[in-house]
């Protein structure tokens, strides 16, 4: 069985349901508001453990309720939560959703708080038991940008250097831009459309842009790129050659899974999850990013964030229909 180390964020979703987003200045009234556990940490590890592999949840919440909550859930998807610690100073991160009836559309404010004080320390130390277990067993480490920019950076060079396969999912884009030294440690970079445009320095428009901007993020040291593109499926770029005026790349668009959408809050998540445990239990990246690709369809066919997530004869099932 595959190892998967998520380092990333618990947070509080406050979600309200609203027929569109509201304008600069305006109270739009909402029929429908839920809390529920989020994050992109324990969204990602979720997804990854419903496919089979071992996985370890590296992260940080307060003393509070909001805190409190996330444990049992933890223990009920059995989920190493051994280097998920308590801050007593800081409370649990919350984020507020707006998602849009019609389309499942969303638009996501997050207040970070207690992600922001993971210890780099602690993301070693899971590191090096999540090795020492693994045995000959592939490994994969997955993180994004809810946690502090310190202990990303230790995770991917600590990661690398153990054998790890490494994911960045560079969601939200940082404040500062990520450093070149970042990019040089990630074997697979993925970003939806905004994120590639943010990074890249170019508008994604279209496939052919997003394949620009591929190329641009690839010149930067990761040997994968991959952009979601929402209703018109991925695009999965890699390096071929990279030597100056011979750089070469190929690109390949993973068509989308024709489903309804409903609310898109997890469908990022539940992709990257779905192809770090599928990379974990040795699948060639082709079959890892389709079965990654029927997760995130799946999971727009739902509402919520952890509820949304697919299992994995769920997955099977859709792709047995296509």
């Amino acid at each position: 069985m595959g190892t998967v180390v998520v380092l990333g964020s618990l947070i509080t979703d406050l979600v309200a349901r609203a027929p569109r987003l509201p304008y600069p200045g305006e109270s739009l009234v909402s029929d429908d508001f839920s809390i529920s556990l989020g994050g992109k940490g324990i969204n990602q590890a979720i997804a990854a453990k419903r496919l089979g592999v071992e996985v370890t949840l590296v992260g940080r919440v307060g003393t509070d309720a909001f805190g409190d909550a996330f444990f049992p859930v933890l223990a009920e998807e059995h989920i190493d939560s051994t280097y998920v610690e308590r801050d007593t100073a800081i409370g649990t991160g919350v984020s507020v959703v707006v998602v849009v009836e019609e389309s499942g559309q969303n638009a996501i404010i997050a207040v970070p708080r207690a992600n922001l004080a993971v210890p780099p320390e602690t993301v070693q130390e899971a590191l090096q038991a999540a090795n020492a277990a693994r045995g000959q067993s592939p490994a994969v480490f997955l993180t994004q940008c809810e946690t502090s920019r310190g202990s990303y950076m230790v995770g991917l060079q600590r990661a690398r250097e153990l054998g790890f396969i490494t994911i960045l999912n560079a969601a939200p884009i940082p404040r500062e831009p990520l450093s070149d030294e970042l990019y040089t440690l990630v074997d697979i970079l993925i970003v939806n459309e905004v994120e590639a445009a943010s990074l890249a320095q170019i508008p994604v428009k279209s496939v052919e842009t997003a394949k620009e901007a591929a190329d641009v993020l690839l010149a930067r040291g990761p040997q994968h790129t991959i952009i979601t593109l929402g209703g018109q499926g991925a695009l999965w770029s890699k390096r071929e050659q990279w030597h100056g005026p011979l750089s070469t790349s190929s690109h390949q668009l993973l068509p989308p899974f024709p489903v309804k959408a409903i609310d898109t809050t997890a469908a990022g998540d539940s992709f990257c999850g779905a192809l770090a445990a599928c990379l974990a239990n040795g699948e060639p990246i082709e079959d890892a990013l389709r079965r990654a690709s029927a997760a995130g369809a799946i999971a727009v066919t739902r509402k919520g964030a952890i509820a949304a997530l697919p299992t994995a004869e769920e997955i099977e099932d859709l792709l047995s229909q296509v």
